[in-house]
Formats: C-alpha cells, structure tokens, sequence
C-alpha cells in the first residue's frame, strides 16, 4: 500500500523540485559564462601572440637582421 500524501506534502516536494531545478540551472548558466570568458581569454592570448611575432618580425627587418627576401 502506498502512503498518502497531502496536498501540503505534494506542493512542498514540487516546490523543493522546482528550486532544485532552478539552482542547477543558474549553476549551468555560470558555467557557460565561465566558459565563454575563457574562450575569449584564449582567443585574445593567441591575438597577442601574433601581434607580437609580428612586430618582432618588423624590428628584424628594420634592424638588418632579417635574411628574408620579399
């Protein structure tokens, strides 16, 4: 035999379930903003990294170190 639930009982675990599925929302939700920041940290780093080749690239040449023939 199943136990009897009251109505109180029954909106109570509906609400416990609904708060539990809203904090684990907001969770996922942060944890895409977390992973959307550092995909752009990521993007930004390789920017910088190339920025960089290329200005280290520019002073070779303009410094007479270069070998390259353009």
């Amino acid at each position: 035999m199943m136990p009897r639930i009251n109505m109180a009982e029954k909106g109570d675990m509906s609400e416990r379930k609904q708060s539990r599925e809203l904090d684990s929302l907001r969770r996922d939700t942060a944890a895409v903003a977390r992973l959307l920041r550092q995909a752009r940290l990521d993007e930004i780093h390789q920017d910088l990294k190339q920025a960089k080749a290329k200005l280290d690239h520019a002073e070779s040449r303009l410094s007479g170190d270069s070998t390259d023939i353009e």
